[in-house]
């Protein structure tokens, strides 16, 4: 059983069992298909049912409970999900030097997000796990569970807003219970997109391209070549 306190209190009892849906072979395709494939969006299904406990969530209590996640909906037919609900993946997983990697740190908040997005609701027991109950929720509070949930797993509640402040950009193009623009309108977050679009324009403008290129490239080595080796340094631990 894994417990986790932080912004909320979290547990499961292992991590949820995947199967990857969206896996193509690239046997005979050719160099611009095979970028194709490796770009597109990862999407996967739970072999089994997933339960996470949820506690301490001071904004909204009627999410105080035993979360089930089931793997195959009222027509049996198999729920997929894609690992978190932010607009090009791919992209985002470069600029945060990984971090943010659909199945990576995000998986366990996502899985909750993703279901919430599909149906605007969640399988909530307040009993133990004895009756579950189908807990309407709006797009806005699905997304600070999910920041709340990564944030609390990993120990890294920066990282859960990072997460959070995508997935709330993401308002623009994904859907929330098949709806477009559901909730709350992300103004500040498109306020401070902007802001930082308009810091990157100056910091270019000023520095001319080639030397903020050469900043920008240099700060990222640095980042990436440290997140190697305390990953190496927390292996050897292990």
């Amino acid at each position: 059983m894994e417990n986790h306190d932080g912004k909320i209190d979290v547990e499961f009892e292992g991590m949820p069992s995947i199967r990857l849906e969206s896996f193509k072979s690239m046997d005979g395709a050719g160099m611009l298909e095979r970028l194709a494939i490796a770009t597109r969006r990862r999407r996967f299904s739970l072999f089994r049912d997933w339960q996470i406990e949820l506690a301490d969530i001071d904004y909204s209590d009627e999410l105080n409970g035993i979360v089930e996640i089931p793997s195959r909906d009222g027509n049996e037919k198999t729920i997929v999900f894609d690992g978190a609900s932010i607009p090009m993946p791919w992209l985002v997983s470069l600029l945060t030097v990984g971090i943010l990697r659909p199945l990576g740190v995000m998986l366990v908040g996502s899985i909750v997000h993703d279901y919430a997005y599909q149906y605007g609701t969640l399988r909530i027991s307040r009993d133990g796990g004895a009756t579950f109950k189908d807990v309407p929720l709006s797009r806005h509070r699905a997304d600070r569970l999910f920041r709340d949930i990564v944030g609390t797993v990993n120990s890294l509640p920066f990282v859960g807003y990072i997460a959070w402040f995508f997935v709330r950009v993401g308002w623009l193009w994904v859907r929330y219970n098949g709806k477009r623009f559901g909730g709350k309108p992300p103004i500040g977050e498109f306020a401070l997109l902007t802001l930082l679009l308009v810091g990157v324009w100056w910091v270019y403008a000023t520095l001319g391209l080639g030397l903020a290129t050469v900043a920008f490239s240099s700060v990222y080595v640095v980042l990436y070549v440290a997140s190697i080796a305390i990953g190496r340094k927390r292996s050897r631990q292990l």
